[in-house]
């Protein structure tokens, strides 16, 4: 297992990734669980330049969103993080945020389907919380647990996405994955009805059997790209899938 000082670099680097990516800003938040030690380590909330982030800058908490450092507390969304670590085994990383073109399928009233080979990962679909508000109690965060069960992502009306991984390479790649069929879905529908992948299709490609591979790989290039990065907003964005 990591050790906690590879996990703060981690969540680091996965949250500059996202920054570089314009898929994190002003808000959202990315969480890495401990189950040896029950410790969570989050990144701070509101404000807080997430293109700079460093591993010291991460909040440690209990499963009970309390700051275990006495110093900073954790974002006010907390129990997003903490319901879905304390609840599924596969959950040790977890991302809350609010991507340009995920969030709009949690406005329009259009249920989200692959389009893409890659998006075979969320051939189970992606649920939508229906609740318009922020998940800031464990009562709120539990309700979320239960619309997501076992899936990889939810969408979170009129708010944004949560995605949950066994790591951040996961978290990081299925999150990629999903805002960029998200994009292609949109652009796709300028051109006429949109074609989805279907269960069997999703099934043939095992997207899930290669799925630790790839997500390694693109954390592979993404921390590369990252480490050439200026820090601007608005620079350094990379397709995923040019």
């Amino acid at each position: 297992m990591p050790t906690e000082n590879e996990l703060r670099e981690q969540l680091a680097a996965c949250t500059r990734i996202f920054a570089m990516q314009g898929m994190i800003g002003l808000f959202g938040h990315v969480s890495v669980y401990q189950p040896e030690t029950k410790r969570v380590l989050i990144t701070p909330g509101m404000g807080s330049d997430k293109g700079g982030l460093r591993p010291e800058d991460m909040v440690p908490t209990d499963l009970d969103g309390k700051p275990l450092d006495g110093k900073t507390g954790p974002p006010v969304e907390w129990p997003i993080h903490t319901a879905l670590h304390r609840a599924r085994a596969d959950a040790l990383a977890v991302a809350h945020l609010h991507t340009p073109h995920a969030t709009l399928f949690a406005i329009a009233k259009r249920e989200f389907c692959p389009v893409t080979l890659q998006g075979a990962i969320f051939s189970d679909g992606v649920p939508l919380y229906p609740e318009a508000q922020l998940i800031t109690n464990p009562q709120r965060g539990e309700a979320l647990r239960k619309v997501i069960g076992d899936k990889r992502a939810a969408l979170l009306r009129g708010h944004g996405i949560v995605v949950v991984g066994q790591n951040l390479q996961e978290v990081l790649y299925a999150a990629l994955v999903l805002e960029d069929d998200t994009k292609k879905t949109l652009q796709a529908a300028t051109l006429g009805e949109v074609g989805t992948m279907t269960a069997e299709e999703c099934r043939a490609f095992g997207a899930e059997i290669a799925l630790e591979r790839r997500a390694q790989r693109a954390w592979n290039y993404f921390r590369s790209l990252e480490a050439r990065w200026d820090r601007q907003p608005g620079t350094g964005r990379s397709e995923l899938f040019p």
